[in-house]
């Protein structure tokens, strides 16, 4: 009986609504003056801006000033709406004028704040939402308003207080987790913000949004069960959360757990619509799985929902490159080099498929831009001076091993190879010599050289500086 009385007051009041407007608007076309209450009145300005209508809901909120003129509903409403629009001055000239009439309206300092903070005058904004404080019976919203302010203004321990203080009043306000959790983690807070949580569990043990950020928090201080456990147990609170699937998904993935986290990827399908990072994630799964037709398959999901993924086309072409689909490859990962032309990953898988189809100019030229953009990533080195060495051009190979070692000073696998690439060009007094600088580094590397070049094992020289160089037991 009673959900049919509310049913009935609802469709009533969606008719009066109705009749109120068709009024309105008659009352414009006729170019007369009707008279509307003020409920009315507020109706039709909500009417409007529910449809986004502004322009429409100032001219009623100024018609319905004149009217009702002891009214401030409307002239804070006009405020409001011209903050909404960006006639930023006109509606802060409009609440001080208010304030000198009410100088206790609350709405006067949320909306001046809310615009005070449009304008990065936090300072201001803060001000204002701190009067708002005084006259406010619910202080979440407000709490949480200030705190954004201060991590605005980078001031971390303020927001830090501001965010436990909108917790206190209200414990599942979903944005102040969030932003507590941030702020803990720019601090390095990260063991405070998990023992925050977990009395805030105690407290609230069916929070899932408690749950989810001491997750959050757990995979940021490297505890990654810990962090499943606690995702899981907002799953089990709201099975519905899909960000608790998707970071379950990508905790799984740093623990090479992939077909466990490829199912939690997918499981979170029936709560969203995936979006592309989600698909590239499956994708990447599949890759260190070697499931490449799947993994694929998933590349492509992730161009379909966004063309515009350089990551994704190269993902593409790595599955082909693979199963040793050079030309295809080599189409794929020139996609992701017209969405991103200075990534040095990119460039090297394409040399490596030039060189493959014996595009030796082209490859050389891939390789080039690989070491320009990237020359940290020692493998562009190795397969350089391995290209240039297969192609008979040993000088330039011990060059660009040599200009590898300046970037990789650690690297004893690089000097192990300018050794072997010193000898073979008969540069035999440097190989030695270089030979014994790494022995001196790393004496368990000598291995490395015979797996080189087998046929140095048999070098009288090589073997007696490895005895010259032998630790004493």
């Amino acid at each position: 009986m009673m959900e049919d009385d509310e049913l009935e007051n609802f469709e009533e009041q969606n008719d009066n609504l109705g009749n109120s407007v068709q009024r309105y608007e008659e009352m414009l076309r006729n170019h007369s003056h009707y008279f509307f209450d003020v409920d009315a009145l507020l109706r039709i300005i909500d009417h409007y801006i529910e449809k986004a209508e502004y322009d429409k809901a100032i001219e009623v909120s100024k018609y319905a000033s004149n009217l009702h003129p002891n009214s401030m509903h409307f002239k804070i409403k006009q405020a409001h709406l011209y903050s909404m629009v960006g006639r930023h001055n006109e509606a802060l000239e409009m609440l001080d004028r208010l304030e000198d009439v009410n100088p206790y309206d609350i709405d006067i300092f949320i909306i001046r704040g809310n615009i005070f903070n449009t304008l990065e005058r936090f300072e201001e904004a803060i001000n204002n939402y701190t009067r708002a404080l005084e006259f406010a019976e619910i202080k979440d919203e407000l709490l949480f308003c200030i705190g954004a302010s201060y991590q605005n203004i980078l001031n971390y321990h303020e927001a830090i207080r501001y965010y436990k203080a909108s917790l206190k009043e209200n414990s599942n306000h979903e944005m102040a987790m969030e932003e507590l959790t941030a702020c803990l983690g720019l601090t390095g807070r990260l063991e405070e913000g998990i023992i925050y949580f977990q009395k805030l569990i105690d407290t609230n043990p069916y929070s899932y949004l408690a749950w989810y950020n001491l997750g959050d928090l757990f995979f940021k201080t490297g505890k990654y069960d810990k962090s499943i456990e606690a995702f899981e147990y907002t799953i089990i609170i709201k099975e519905d959360f899909a960000p608790a699937y998707l970071d379950m998904g990508t905790v799984l993935a740093l623990l090479e757990r992939y077909d466990e986290a490829i199912a939690k990827y997918k499981a979170s399908f029936e709560y969203f619509t995936p979006d592309a990072i989600t698909y590239y994630n499956i994708a990447e799964c599949y890759e260190r799985l070697e499931q490449m037709e799947e993994s694929r398959t998933y590349y492509k999901k992730a161009v379909k929902t966004n063309p515009e993924m350089a990551a994704a086309w190269f993902g593409i072409a790595i599955t082909l490159e693979f199963e040793e689909r050079w030309y295809e490859a080599i189409h794929y990962v020139k996609r992701a080099l017209e969405l991103n032309n200075e990534n040095g990953e990119y460039w090297f898988l394409l040399g490596d498929c030039e060189r493959e189809m014996n595009n030796l100019e082209e490859a050389e030229e891939c390789y080039r831009k690989a070491i320009e953009y990237n020359p940290d990533n020692i493998d562009i080195w190795f397969e350089y001076a391995d290209f240039l060495y297969q192609n008979n051009r040993l000088f330039e190979a011990i060059e660009i091993t040599a200009s590898g070692i300046k970037f990789h000073v650690d690297s004893i696998e690089l000097q192990i190879r300018l050794v072997m690439y010193l000898y073979i060009d008969g540069q035999l007094k440097e190989a030695y010599n270089h030979f014994e600088d790494v022995l001196d580094k790393e004496f368990n590397a000598y291995p490395l050289l015979f797996d080189l070049m087998p046929s140095l094992e048999n070098d009288t020289t090589i073997k007696e500086i490895i005895e010259q160089k032998r630790p004493l037991q």
